[in-house]
């Protein structure tokens, strides 16, 4: 073999492999790289829908019924009572298109100004109900608890004696119940010295009749109870 024909073979691949180490790790690493580069592209896409979403959802605003005044329990909601409101995510509210569903009704509890309206919150049940009636009572702030009554309030009402004397010493200490856990309805003006407080209960009808007897004498007395001690 001649001396071009060697310097020829020394030039081959084979050759020039068997002469040096090939530095592979840039081999290695490329395909790690790219499968890291490909993974972080596929969260910025997920991750950029997913807030696309949210802001597409958070700009799909329903008009609702919120409470404009404040309306007392077992007091009947009017269509001054209540205001529209643009909100999203307020689930089991009352849409403004139906407020036709509501005017007219009952409120179950204390409806305060500014609240999303919802059906838990009103009732078709009238007031009174069955077998129920509503007495008004005018009462000294001494013949009521000095912290007053609010509608929703459970109270029993008792016969007061006749006169300065306080009456027989049996009235005094086994004073007649005229009503057992009546409910308060509605109360106007504030307990307090000088003042004077209409109180309107509903009571078992059976009941209704003394009780505003005694009223007019001016001869009434509530205590509030515990709603559960009444059902123990």
């Amino acid at each position: 073999m001649d001396r071009k024909s060697a310097k020829r073979g020394s030039d081959s691949p084979a050759s020039i492999l068997a002469g040096r180490r090939v530095d592979d790790r840039s081999l290695r690493t490329r395909p790690k790289r790219t499968g890291l580069l490909v993974a972080a592209a596929l969260m910025v896409v997920v991750f950029g829908l997913g807030f696309a979403l949210l802001l597409s959802q958070a700009g799909e605003k329903t008009s609702v019924l919120t409470i404009r005044e404040p309306v007392s329990k077992g007091q009947v909601v009017e269509r001054e009572n209540l205001a529209p409101k643009q909100v999203s995510g307020a689930a089991g509210a009352i849409e403004t298109a139906d407020a036709g569903t509501v005017i007219g009704k009952t409120a179950a509890v204390d409806l305060v100004a500014g609240q999303i309206l919802n059906r838990d919150m009103i009732t078709g049940d009238p007031i009174p109900g069955k077998g129920k009636a509503t007495v008004g009572l005018s009462l000294d702030p001494s013949r009521v608890p000095s912290a007053g009554l609010k509608p929703g309030s459970v109270v029993n009402v008792v016969a007061v004696p006749d006169g300065e004397s306080g009456g027989p010493e049996d009235a005094l200490n086994t004073p007649p119940l005229l009503a057992e856990a009546a409910e308060v309805y509605s109360v106007d003006g504030a307990a307090k010295e000088g003042g004077g407080l209409l109180v309107t209960l509903i009571v078992d009808a059976s009941e209704s009749a003394r009780l505003a007897a005694y009223s007019t004498s001016n001869r009434v007395a509530v205590v509030e109870t515990s709603a559960s001690d009444e059902a123990q």
